[in-house]
């Protein structure tokens, strides 16, 4: 009896801290997003790229901490029922239906740019339902510093060919429509235009 005495207390302030950090989870990640656009940082885009991570976890710390913290009844055991439904349909959300809601983009080439700068230029696929879809993308600077910056996309009909370095800070973007010069900024490898051709 002494046991639940002193377990309880301590039992319903970790279920209420558990429902505080997993509310605050979404709104971390929609403050953190704009951050992350504006500066470009890859550490920051890693980080705060994708809402739902931070949405499953608010689904189940608020089931834990609602499970811990509410004293038995109808409305603790719906509260709980509503947050484990909720984490099962994200899960599902993103294994099953993954594919279809986003690109599912993956490297597939990467070049350094030349004359020892400390940048290099990727080209991802992906695929927009079973259409074929190329993001070019340059990275600027390294570890914590590295800014990302998003040069190009196409579709199936505008057809990716060819990136090529024009020098330290231009780029050579090719599709099946022609070829594109873009300029990057010297100190943070920020385009002077994009292409989308998607």
């Amino acid at each position: 009896m002494t046991t639940n005495t002193r377990t309880t207390p301590r039992r319903t302030t970790l279920g209420k801290v558990l429902i505080t950090v997993g509310l605050l989870a979404p709104v971390v990640q929609a403050l953190g997003s704009p951050v992350a656009e504006s500066t470009r940082l890859v550490v920051l885009l890693a980080v705060f790229g994708a809402p739902w991570p931070y949405w499953l976890a608010m689904a189940v710390l608020c089931a834990v901490g609602v499970r811990l913290a509410g004293r038995r009844g109808w409305a603790r055991e719906g509260l709980f029922a509503v947050c484990a439904a909720a984490a099962v349909l994200l899960v599902f959300l993103r294994v099953v239906l993954g594919g279809f809601l986003s690109p599912g983009w993956e490297e597939s080439e990467r070049w350094a740019a030349p004359g020892g700068a400390e940048r290099y230029v990727t080209v991802d696929t992906g695929a927009a339902l079973i259409d074929p879809l190329w993001r070019v993308t340059v990275v600027s600077g390294s570890g914590l510093t590295a800014r990302s910056h998003p040069v190009a996309t196409y579709g199936e009909r505008s057809g990716f060919v060819a990136v090529a370095w024009d020098g330290p800070d231009a780029l050579l973007v090719t599709g099946s429509d022609g070829t594109t010069r873009i300029t990057l900024d010297p100190s943070t490898g920020a385009p002077d235009r994009t292409v989308d051709a998607g």
